[in-house]
């Protein structure tokens, strides 16, 4: 297992910004989303930011791709064809810089929080992967979602497939034709981790349901930014899926792997203290366990 530590360098700056659940014809019916508008408490003048740089330190790992092996309509076999892991991090190989870590705070006061600007999530099987898409923005693996508002699930792909959540929220959401809207809210905040459960072991995908703005993701220079925190003590925490696997399934007839489960994702934690009018800077190093 490839070893490697994950350095988040705050950079100078104050801102002020098992079994298988019964599958159902479709969702829960959605109910409005919440009005993006802050805290009762929340005071613009009394906070401060947070930016920085998400960046490899060590070797950089080297992650096997998966293969989509499917077998053809007519009977004759299968058709195989090598995809990229989608949990393999994305480092730029000049500056280190990694992409798609998951920054955020606990121990916020929801009251004191500044508005939201979370745009809409979109998921759907696209191209034998899951892809999350906020409204507006690129395309991903990740998507950040204010509890109880609607997230939007769909399939572009033309065969059979269902969508498995599992953490903050338990559920199978099947698609058996492309190209058909369903909606679904979560209640519970926390990581669901979306797969197939149709046999595509590969699919995966993270949604974060969240009860504050104080969520981002690094973009493709690692940078990323925690605008208008109320000041006061928190736990920031730096977060990244494990691509190494420590158990799969597989299919009985075919002797295909139908299904994994990957380790404990990466993640550190570490106390930071925000001040009104003031810079932080707050290194967090995330490693890989051994």
């Amino acid at each position: 297992m490839p070893r490697a530590l994950l350095l988040v360098s705050m950079l100078f700056g104050a801102f002020g910004c098992g079994a298988e659940p019964p599958s159902v014809a479709s969702p829960a019916p959605s109910s409005a989303a919440p009005a993006l508008e802050g805290g009762a408490g929340f005071r613009p003048a009394e906070s401060g930011g947070i930016i920085g740089s998400v960046t490899w330190t060590g070797a950089i790992p080297v992650v096997e791709p998966v293969a989509d092996v499917r077998p053809r309509p007519d009977g004759t076999g299968y058709t195989r064809r090598v995809l990229s892991h989608p949990y393999a991090p994305r480092i730029d190989r000049a500056s280190y810089a990694l992409q798609g870590a998951v920054v955020y705070l606990r121990n916020v006061d929801a009251a004191r929080a500044k508005p939201w600007a979370a745009a809409p999530v979109r998921v759907e099987f696209r191209d034998a992967q899951i892809v999350v898409t906020p409204e507006g923005g690129e395309s991903g693996r990740v998507g950040l979602v204010r509890r109880g508002a609607a997230v939007s699930f769909r399939s572009a792909d033309p065969v059979f497939n269902t969508l498995r959540g599992r953490g903050a929220a338990f559920f199978a959401i099947p698609f058996p034709d492309p190209d058909q809207a369903l909606e679904r809210t979560f209640d519970a905040p926390g990581r669901i981790e979306l797969t197939s459960a149709s046999g595509y072991y590969w699919q995966a995908a993270d949604l974060f349901v969240c009860e504050h703005p104080y969520f981002t993701v690094s973009g493709p220079d690692g940078r990323f930014e925690l605008s208008h925190v109320p000041e006061g003590q928190y736990e920031l925490v730096a977060w990244h899926p494990n691509w190494n696997t420590v158990a799969h399934e597989r299919n009985p007839e075919s002797g295909l792997i139908q299904r994994v489960q990957y380790a404990p994702p990466l993640e550190t934690v570490r106390m930071v203290t925000v001040t009104k009018g003031q810079s932080v800077f707050a290194p967090v190093n995330l490693s890989l366990p051994k």
